[in-house]
This record gives structure tokens, C-alpha cells and sequence, in this order.
């Protein structure tokens, strides 16, 4: 993890030391290569978010209150200003949040960041489609 991101975190009250931030900051496949839907530059049936749920199942089975742990940290997250750490944040919240997330990122698809934006508008859809 870098030094901007630690500090980042730190600022939002967070702690970089912990293990669900860790996977966060610096485990996928969340991220600035993070795929909604099919992509041609990808193994033909990969989605990105579908990984991304079946790494949270993992993790839930292996980290107790995974879940819980990272909706919090991915509540924090969401109020970065790092594009990178919102980004993350955002797509996590796809496969662990619910109607609190949706109304958060409902908000962030207008962010003047468009890749953020573009990111809580997918985001949005999907959570849509869970809540």
C-alpha cells in the first residue's frame, strides 16, 4: 500500500493496518481494470464482478464478519478523495451493500471524477437489481 493511500485512510478515520482495508487497497479483482459486464479483453464468460463475488463468499467463509468489516470499510471508503480508493470502494459495494449503498452511490454517479462517476452509476444498476 502506498504512502498517499495510507495517509488517505488514516484521514478518513480508517485504519491501513487492517485486514480488510489491506484487501481493499491492494488485492482484486477490484480496481482500475474492474469489468461490470463481458469484456473483449477478457477470458470469454469473465465478469469482473462476478469474481469479485464469488472472492467475497471466499473471504466470508475464511475472515469472520468479513461482510460486516468491509460494508464498513467500504462505507469510509466511498467519502475518499482518491479516485483509486473510491473506485474500490464503489465496486465492493456492488457485491456487500444494499439500500444504504444504493443512495450513496446514487450520489457519487454525479461526481465531477468521471471514472467514479462512471463506476456508482454501474454500481447503482447492480445494487438495483440486489435490493
Amino acid at each position: 500500500m502506498n504512502r498517499a493511500i495510507a495517509n488517505e485512510i488514516v484521514r478518513l478515520g480508517g485504519d491501513p493496518t487492517d485486514e480488510i482495508w489491506t484487501w481493499l487497497v491492494t488485492r482484486g479483482p477490484h480496481g482500475s481494470s474492474f469489468t461490470w459486464s463481458q469484456t473483449r479483453n477478457e477470458p470469454p464468460g469473465y465478469v469482473g464482478v462476478d469474481h469479485l463475488q464469488d472472492i467475497v463468499g471466499e473471504l466470508a467463509v475464511s475472515i469472520p464478519a468479513f461482510q460486516e468489516r468491509a460494508l464498513r470499510v467500504v462505507n469510509v471508503a466511498m467519502n475518499s478523495e482518491l479516485t483509486e480508493l473510491a473506485r474500490r470502494a464503489i465496486q465492493v459495494a456492488a457485491v456487500v451493500g444494499g439500500s444504504n449503498e444504493l443512495q450513496r452511490v446514487k450520489q457519487l454517479a454525479s461526481s465531477q471524477d468521471m471514472v467514479v462517476a462512471s463506476d456508482a452509476r454501474a454500481c447503482a444498476f447492480y445494487l438495483k437489481g440486489r435490493c
